[in-house]
C-alpha cells in the first residue's frame, strides 16, 4: 500500500477508504516497498503449492488475484496469517528479506480488501430489504397507534443480522421460513389487540390496604415484624438475587381488565436513610433521596418478584423521608399488566446482607435479638429491629381506564368512526392497506385482499373477523414487511412514494407520516420539500429514533451490556442503573448536535456533556447537578480534560472494556473500527490473545513491546496500541483511575506512527483534532450507510467528498450534514 506524507494530506482525503489501521496513513510517513503479489507467490510459494504437487492442499499456481470468489477470498487470507507469522516459507526453502516479507503482506491484504468489497457490492444500489425488528415494531406502533413500551409481538423474531454494527444493511437482512411463520403470529397479536376494545370500557377503581404479600423468602420475617401490613422495597431492580426488588400487588396478579392510562396513588415513606450501617457494606449511596418507580408486571411471564422480559420504567418519583405521603402518577397499563414497585436505587443486593448485618451491628439491636446465626434469622431480625434502608408502601389506589376521547386513537386506526358497517369493508381495507403499503395500492392489490375477506366469509367467519383476518393479510404482505426502492419510470430515481418511506426510515425509524404521504400522493417531494422536511422531522421527537439506531450503529452502543461489569467491583453501575443513563448521555449529545447545528468535531474537541446526577458522580462532578431534578439531563462543562465529548462517555469506555478489566488493544481497536472507520485486518488465527487483565502486570506496555517484535504484528500494533493507551486512566465502566488494583501506575502517553507524542487523552484529542477532516469523513459515511440502508462502496466516494467540501468551511456542522446526505443524488436514487 502507498503511504503519503502529511503533505499529501489532500490526496489522502481522497483515497481514506484505503486505510488500513488507525487514522491508517494519515499520520504515518513509512516507505513503500515495490513487491508485486504475483511474482511474490512465484518466487517464494509455487515451489511447493503448485497444481502437481500441493503441499498442505493448498495450490497458488492458478490463484487468480481479480476474482473475488470465496475460494480466493479464503487462500489470500490463509497466506497473508502465514506470512505474518513467519511459518511460511519453510526454514529449509528461499527466504524473503523483513522489507520484501512486509511489502507482501502489505499488498496482499490490500488485494484482499478490495475483493470483500466487489464480493459484497451491490452496484451502489439499495437492494429489496425488510423492515428490521426495531422498524417493525415502530411501524406497527404507529399504524395501529399502539403504545409498544410493554407490547413486543416480535418478542420470538430472530435477531437481525449485523453488518459493520449495521443492522438495515439489505442484503444482510434474511427472510427464512421460521421468520414467516412469526410475521403470521404477530399479524394476529397486533390485529387481536387493535379490535379488543369496541366500546368504551368502563372506568373502575381499586385499593389496597395491609395484607401485602411478597416473594416467599419474606413471608415469614414480614409476618413476624409487621403482619403483611405494608409492602416493603429493598434492593435495586437490578440486584442479582432479589429480595424485596419488586413489590406487585398478589391481590391484583389478573392485571388491569384493558388497555389505557392508570391513576396510581401510592401511599409512602422512605426510611432509614440516616442508618447507623456503612454506606460501603450496604451499597447504596445514602446521600440521595430513594426514588419509587413502576414497571410492568405480567403474571403470565412468570414470577412478579423478580426480573421480566419487558420492564420499562413507566413512572418514578423521588420520595421523602418522615412520615408517608401519598404521590401520584399516571401510567399506560396494557390488559392482563398489573404494576410493580421498585426501589429504583435501592440496595444492591440484601439477601446475603441481613447476616452480616446482624453479627456487625448486634450491639445496636435489642439484647433478645443478638444471638444466633444464619441468613432465617439474621432476615427475621433486621427486619423487625434493625434499619436497613426501605421504601415502604402504607397504602395503594388505582383508578382507570381513563380515555380521554372515543373512539380510541388505535380502535379509530382501523374504524375511524368506531363503528363497523360489513358495506365499507372495501373502503376500510383500502385506507388502510395505503397505509400499511405506504403508498396508493396497485391495479388488483385491493382485489386480492377483498378475495381473502370473502373466503373468510365463505368459510363461516362474521364479518367483523373476516375483516380482521384481511388486515392480518395486509401485515404479512411483502408490500407492508419490505421497503420497495420503486423507481420512476425508466429510471434510477425514486418514486414519490419510495423516497418519502426512505426518508421517514432514516429519521424516525418508522412509517411517513401523513404530511409525508400527502406531499408524496401529490408529487410534491421535490429538493426543497426534501429539505424542509428533513428540518421537521429532526426538530420532531421521533427523530430520538435514528439517534439511538445510528449510535447504536457507529458506537456499538447496541453491545452496551454484553459484557456486564463485575458486581462487586463496580455495585454502584448496577445501583444506579447507569446502563441506560450512559447510552442517553451519548444519545443527549447528538441531539444537541443536531438541534444547535454544532460542528461534528465537538465529538473529539468539547469539554461538556450531558449527564444526570447520577453519571455526574461517576464523572466526580456531581456538584454541578443538583439533588432537585437528579434524572434530567443537563449539560455539564468539565475542568478536567480527560471529560468532554466522545471518548469521555461512559458508554464507548465501558462497551470497549469486557466487564472485568480493560485492554488496551480492545479499546485501540473499537477506536480504529468505531470512531475512526479505520478497521485493522483480523490477527492471525494462531496469534495468541494478550491477556487483558493488567490488574497483576506492572509491564503491559512491555507484553505489547514483545509482541510487536514481529515486523507484521507492529504494522497494526503500532497504530492501535497508543490509542488504548491513552484511555487506560479510565476503568470497566468509564470511572477516571490514575492506578492498577496492583497500586501500579498507569501510564497513557503514546506515540502515534507519525513520530507525534502525546501525554493523555486530553493532548491525543487535540491531535485528532488535527485531522478533523477524517473524522468528519467516518462520520459521513457510517450515516450515509444507516440512511441508505447499504454498505458504502467506492463509487460513492464523489458524493461524500462533495458533501464534505461543502461543509468543510463552516467545521462540518451536524444538522447540515445529515441534510446534504438527504439532498444527495444517492439518497434519491435506488
Amino acid at each position: 500500500m502507498r503511504r503519503t506524507s502529511m503533505t499529501g494530506l489532500r490526496q489522502q482525503q481522497l483515497l481514506s477508504w484505503m486505510f488500513g489501521c488507525l487514522i491508517a496513513s494519515v499520520m504515518i510517513a513509512t516507505p513503500a516497498f515495490a513487491v508485486d503479489a504475483n511474482e511474490f507467490l512465484r518466487d517464494y510459494c509455487v515451489d511447493c503449492h503448485n497444481a502437481d504437487d500441493a503441499s498442505g492442499e493448498r495450490q497458488f499456481e492458478t490463484l487468480d488475484l481479480s476474482s473475488a470468489g470465496p475460494d480466493t477470498l479464503i487462500t489470500l487470507q490463509e497466506i497473508i496469517d502465514q506470512l505474518t507469522l513467519g511459518d511460511m516459507p519453510p526454514e529449509d526453502a528461499d527466504q524473503p528479506s523483513g522489507d520484501d516479507r512486509q511489502a507482501a503482506i502489505e499488498r496482499l491484504t490490500d488485494t484482499l480488501q478490495r475483493l470483500r468489497q466487489q464480493s459484497t457490492s451491490t452496484g451502489g444500489q439499495t437492494v429489496l430489504r425488510r423492515l428490521t425488528r426495531r422498524e417493525y415494531l415502530s411501524t406497527v406502533g404507529d399504524l395501529f397507534q399502539l403504545d409498544m413500551s410493554m407490547f413486543d409481538p416480535t418478542d420470538r423474531f430472530p435477531r437481525d443480522n449485523t453488518v459493520e454494527h449495521l443492522d438495515n444493511v439489505g442484503d444482510a437482512l434474511v427472510t427464512s421460513g421460521y421468520l414467516l411463520e412469526q410475521y403470521l403470529d404477530a399479524a394476529e397479536k397486533v390485529v387481536e389487540k387493535a379490535f379488543a376494545n369496541l366500546d368504551p370500557p368502563e372506568e373502575q377503581t381499586w385499593r389496597f390496604d395491609g395484607d401485602f404479600h411478597q416473594q416467599p423468602e419474606l413471608k415469614l420475617a414480614h409476618r413476624a415484624a409487621f403482619n403483611f401490613r405494608y409492602l416493603c422495597l429493598y434492593d435495586s431492580p437490578l440486584a442479582d438475587r432479589p429480595e424485596g426488588a419488586y413489590g406487585p400487588l398478589e391481590d391484583f396478579r389478573q392485571g388491569v381488565p384493558t388497555d389505557g392510562i392508570y391513576e396510581i396513588r401510592v401511599l409512602a415513606q422512605a426510611l432509614h436513610r440516616d442508618t447507623p450501617y456503612s454506606e460501603s457494606v450496604l451499597k447504596i449511596d445514602l446521600s440521595e433521596k430513594f426514588r419509587l418507580g413502576i414497571r410492568p408486571g405480567n403474571a403470565d411471564a412468570g414470577s412478579l418478584h423478580t426480573m421480566q422480559p419487558i420492564q420499562p420504567l413507566l413512572a418514578q418519583r423521588t420520595i421523602e423521608d418522615g412520615d408517608p405521603q401519598w404521590y401520584t402518577m399516571q401510567v399506560h397499563l396494557d390488559r392482563g399488566i398489573t404494576p410493580r414497585f421498585t426501589f429504583e436505587n435501592g440496595l444492591r443486593e440484601v439477601r446475603p446482607l441481613h447476616t452480616r448485618l446482624h453479627r456487625m451491628y448486634s450491639h445496636l439491636l435489642p439484647e433478645h435479638a443478638r444471638g444466633g446465626s444464619g441468613i432465617v434469622r439474621g432476615r427475621n431480625v433486621m427486619l423487625r429491629y434493625g434499619q436497613v434502608p426501605q421504601i415502604r408502601i402504607h397504602e395503594v389506589a388505582i383508578r382507570g381506564p381513563i380515555f380521554r376521547q372515543w373512539p380510541s386513537r388505535t380502535l379509530a386506526s382501523v374504524l375511524p368512526d368506531g363503528e363497523f358497517n360489513p358495506a365499507d369493508v372495501s373502503k376500510l381495507t383500502e385506507a388502510f392497506a395505503r397505509r400499511a403499503y405506504r403508498r396508493p395500492l396497485k391495479p388488483g392489490e385491493l382485489d386480492r385482499l377483498m378475495v381473502v375477506y370473502e373466503i373468510r366469509r365463505r368459510d363461516g367467519r362474521e364479518p367483523m373477523d373476516a375483516y380482521k383476518d384481511t388486515l392480518k393479510a395486509v401485515l404479512c404482505s411483502p408490500a407492508f414487511l419490505y421497503l420497495h426502492p420503486d423507481c420512476r419510470p425508466e429510471s434510477d430515481q425514486l418514486s414519490q412514494h419510495a423516497l418519502a418511506a426512505r426518508l421517514s426510515y432514516f429519521l424516525t425509524g418508522s412509517m411517513p407520516d401523513a404530511m409525508l404521504r400527502d406531499l408524496a400522493d401529490s408529487g410534491q417531494l421535490d429538493r426543497a420539500a426534501l429539505l424542509d422536511q428533513t428540518r421537521r422531522l429532526l426538530a420532531d421527537p421521533r427523530s430520538d429514533a435514528m439517534i439511538t439506531g445510528f449510535t447504536d450503529a457507529w458506537l456499538n452502543l447496541r453491545a452496551l451490556g454484553e459484557m456486564p461489569p463485575d458486581r462487586d467491583t463496580f455495585w454502584r453501575y448496577y445501583a444506579s442503573n447507569l446502563q441506560g443513563d450512559m447510552k442517553r448521555e451519548t444519545q443527549a449529545f447528538l441531539r444537541h448536535l443536531i438541534d444547535g447545528n454544532a460542528s461534528v468535531i465537538r465529538w473529539l474537541d468539547a469539554d461538556y456533556s450531558y449527564i444526570n446526577r447520577d453519571l455526574a458522580k461517576l464523572y466526580g462532578v456531581v456538584d454541578q447537578v443538583p439533588a432537585e431534578g437528579a434524572d434530567e439531563f443537563r449539560k455539564v462543562t468539565f475542568s478536567d480534560r480527560r471529560r468532554g465529548g466522545l471518548l469521555g462517555q461512559a458508554s464507548v469506555l465501558t462497551v470497549s472494556a469486557n466487564g472485568i478489566e480493560t485492554s488496551p488493544v480492545v479499546r485501540g481497536v473499537w477506536m480504529l473500527e468505531n470512531v475512526l472507520g479505520t478497521p485493522p485486518p483480523p490477527p492471525p488465527d494462531d496469534v495468541p490473545e494478550i491477556d487483558p487483565d493488567v490488574r497483576g502486570a506492572t509491564s503491559v506496555r512491555d507484553l505489547l513491546e514483545k509482541h510487536r517484535s514481529s515486523a507484521a504484528c507492529n504494522e497494526c500494533h503500532r497504530k492501535i496500541d497508543p490509542l488504548g493507551f491513552a484511555l487506560e486512566c479510565f476503568d470497566p465502566i468509564g470511572e477516571l483511575r490514575n492506578r492498577y488494583e496492583n497500586k501500579a501506575p498507569i501510564d497513557t502517553s503514546g506515540k502515534l506512527p507519525s513520530g507525534q507524542t502525546f501525554a493523555g487523552v486530553g493532548e491525543l484529542k487535540r491531535l485528532l483534532v488535527e485531522r478533523k477532516a477524517f473524522f468528519a469523513r467516518a462520520f459521513t459515511e457510517k450515516m450515509l450507510a444507516y440512511a441508505l440502508g447499504r454498505r458504502v462502496e467506492l463509487g460513492d466516494r464523489a458524493t461524500i467528498d462533495a458533501i464534505l467540501d461543502r461543509l468543510a468551511e463552516q467545521d462540518y456542522p451536524t444538522r447540515e450534514l445529515i441534510e446534504q446526505i438527504v439532498l444527495s443524488d444517492l439518497f434519491s436514487r435506488r
